[in-house]
């Protein structure tokens, strides 16, 4: 039987661990038995999935269990779940998790969201030292982004904090970014 910590349980639900706490002294939900993971309390997936607003698909699950399981690409995934839902602080927990192990796409993600306080923390040094981090790993988004807020409108835009015109600027790099990959994908070089 597949289960997920209480901390995923929180995301996935969109309750707070307390509330989940609440259920589990209530007896609505039942804690496995300690696991491998330490003294992570541990929830039945089937279970968790039950608490949900919308029913979770298999492949939703699968996403479920890797990031919960540690998977990178899957936390960032599930990060960008988190913000359709209109989660971005739990979004920005996720990002952290799969930045922290290296994963470049992520690291773009919380740099954005910590350069814009999306998700309730508005740090303009660590947003820029996780996309330079990003930028280092040659990421094509991450290198286009650090250009762009070192030019003198992004530097003026961060300095003055203004908000608005930054979030301008990154949106406007991203939808760069994003047609040139499409265009390349189109176009693929001939050889």
């Amino acid at each position: 039987m597949p289960s997920i910590s209480l901390s995923t349980a929180s995301a996935v639900t969109g309750l707070t661990r307390r509330t989940l706490w609440r259920y589990i002294h209530g007896g609505r939900l039942k804690p496995l038995e300690e696991t491998s993971q330490g003294n992570k309390t541990q929830l039945e997936l089937a279970e968790v999935v039950a608490l949900c607003d919308a029913p979770l698909g298999q492949e939703d699950e699968a996403l479920v269990l890797a990031a919960d399981a540690g998977d990178p690409k899957a936390q960032c995934e599930l990060g960008i779940w988190m913000l359709e839902l209109k989660r971005p602080r739990i979004a920005r927990d996720w990002f952290a998790k799969a930045a922290r192990a290296g994963h470049a796409d992520a690291m773009c993600y919380l740099g954005r969201d910590l350069l814009l306080g999306d998700g309730g923390i508005y740090d303009q040094d660590e947003g820029m030292r996780w996309l330079h981090q990003a930028d280092a790993l040659k990421f094509p988004l991450a290198v286009a982004l650090v250009e762009a807020l070192h030019q003198p409108s992004g530097r003026d835009a961060r300095r003055a904090n203004e908000e608005r015109v930054l979030r301008a600027l990154i949106d406007k790099v991203e939808r760069r970014v994003l047609r040139e990959a499409l265009e390349a994908t189109a176009n693929p070089p001939t050889v």
